[in-house]
């Protein structure tokens, strides 16, 4: 009976350091095992700002008449505008490009549209002129604009070519103390000269029609043999 006894106490001793084993080795297999989540490193890239330089846009400019002062040359100017002041020996008056201009009346000015008299205040005047050798204008004709005249919004530049004109068809002259220069396009007519802009030489006394406000010539022709405005 003791016998018995033993045996079983040394079996449930064999079990007990087998479990007791076992669980010890699990805990070392535990401890061994990393369990810890990764870290991502999240880099916030700024981005870099590049400067880009604006590209300015070239402009045609439609050509001008230049302010610049030159050596006098013969020349005139005509045009068709109102009447903004006027005596017995000086006009004003307004011209197409926006531009307000003087001229000297005397007796030789041809007044004989109104009779030898003079028009009025207002009223819309085709008005021809010489340039003087000191810049000022003297008008050589008076006479009422007809309605539906093509020159009403055209001034007639008279003046001496300083340059032949190219293959750029640039027409460079001077009008009395101011030089002048204007691109010749296509359409405009050149009958006086066969339809050649490149027949313009230097030193020619032209007559050069330009329409405004977009400054651009309707015509050029021999000065020599165009009268009146």
């Amino acid at each position: 009976m003791q016998k018995i006894s033993f045996t079983r106490f040394q079996g449930i001793l064999v079990g007990t350091a087998a479990i007791a084993i076992m669980l010890f080795v699990s805990a070392c297999a535990g401890v061994g095992t990393n369990t810890g989540q990764s870290t991502t490193n999240t880099t916030t890239n700024t981005p870099s700002t590049s400067t880009t330089q604006a590209q300015q846009t070239t402009t045609t400019q439609s050509p001008s008449p230049t302010a610049q002062a030159v050596a006098f040359k013969a020349g005139g100017i005509s045009f068709i505008g109102p009447v903004k002041s006027i005596t017995s020996s000086s006009l004003v008056m307004s011209a197409p490009n926006g531009q307000t201009y003087t001229m000297t009346i005397t007796a030789q000015t041809d007044r004989s549209a109104y009779g030898g008299t003079l028009p009025a205040v207002g009223a819309s005047v085709n008005m021809d002129s010489t340039i003087n050798p000191d810049g000022s204008l003297t008008a050589t004709i008076l006479k009422p604009a007809q309605p539906g005249d093509p020159d009403l919004n055209n001034i007639a530049y008279t003046g001496i070519t300083t340059s032949p004109v190219g293959v750029d068809r640039v027409l460079h002259f001077t009008a009395g103390t101011k030089s002048y220069t204007f691109a010749i396009p296509v359409a405009a007519d050149l009958s006086d000269f066969g339809g050649n802009a490149q027949a313009i030489g230097v030193n020619m006394s032209v007559k050069v029609k330009v329409a405004y406000p977009v400054n651009s010539i309707v015509s050029v022709g021999n000065a020599s043999a165009t009268t009146g405005g």
